[in-house]
């Protein structure tokens, strides 16, 4: 940016250019504040250290959500996989129950709908738990 201001660029174009190099919003937000501070004046210092706040709040409310969806996968997790540990402890205890499922029609449907079931579930619970911040 300095460079560019050095060689003749306007201020809102290399600050323009500096967003198109590194498209972050943060960039945009700085973008945005030195446009304003240029047009409309005023204290420049406040302004940057308003959007260093509004920053900061920004990425600590970033780290609250993923500290608060990381519980909410881990629950998942476990949820997605207790079919599959209750299964396998009754074929453990009780063979006969479960290979009922793997040698008859009935069962191979059982299964084929118990598994498009989970599928489902696991998107289902995976487009509630991530989300764009």
């Amino acid at each position: 940016v300095v460079d560019a201001i050095a060689m003749g660029v306007d201020v809102p174009q290399a600050l323009d250019r500096m967003y198109q190099r590194t498209p972050i919003q943060e960039v945009n937000f700085f973008n945005i504040v030195l446009n304003i501070q240029q047009k409309a004046g005023g204290n420049l210092s406040e302004a940057l250290g308003n959007l260093s706040t509004v920053l900061r709040s920004r990425k600590l409310l970033r780290e609250k959500i993923k500290a608060l969806s990381s519980e909410a996968k881990a629950s998942a997790m476990i949820i997605g996989s207790l079919p599959i540990i209750v299964m396998l402890l009754v074929y453990l205890t009780t063979p006969a129950y479960i290979m009922t499922l793997f040698t008859t029609d009935l069962g191979h449907l059982i299964l084929l709908i118990a598994g498009v079931l989970m599928g489902m579930g696991i998107y289902i619970m995976r487009s509630m738990i991530n989300f764009a911040i």
